[in-house]
C-alpha cells in the first residue's frame, strides 16, 4: 500500500485526484481481488493520516477556476462521508463524489469564507 499512497502523493502534486482516478487505479493493482470499497477506505485514511492531504469537493468558482473545499472532522468522519458520497450519486457522478488534494493547496475549509 506504501507504493499507492507515494503514487498519489506524486500525481497530487500536480493537481487534485478524484474518487474516479483513485478507484481506477487500485482496481488495477488489486491483483489479490479484495473488495474495491476496502482498498478505497484504507487508501483515503492512510492518505489522510500523513497529514499532507485534505479530502473535500471541488466547485466552479470562474470560468476556468476550481475552487478545493475541504471537509471538516476527523479523518474516520472525513472517510465515512467520502464513501458515503459515492454510494448515495448516481453511476455518472461517481467519479467526482470528492476530491483530493494537498493541504497547501486548499483554498478554504467549510464554512470558511
Amino acid at each position: 500500500m506504501t507504493i499507492v499512497i507515494n503514487d498519489i502523493l506524486e500525481i497530487l502534486e500536480d493537481d487534485m485526484v478524484s474518487h474516479g482516478l483513485i478507484a481506477q487505479y487500485l482496481k488495477q493493482l488489486n491483483t489479490d481481488a479484495l473488495p474495491i470499497e476496502e482498498l478505497i477506505k484504507d487508501a483515503l485514511k492512510r492518505l489522510l493520516l500523513s497529514g499532507n492531504i485534505e479530502i473535500g469537493i471541488a466547485k466552479m468558482k470562474m470560468p476556468d477556476y476550481l475552487e478545493f473545499v475541504a471537509w471538516n472532522g476527523t479523518v474516520d468522519e472525513k472517510v465515512s462521508r467520502a464513501l458515503n458520497a459515492v454510494a448515495n450519486i448516481n453511476e455518472p457522478d461517481k467519479e467526482f463524489a470528492y476530491w483530493l488534494c494537498l493541504k497547501e493547496n486548499v483554498d478554504r475549509y467549510e464554512g470558511h469564507r
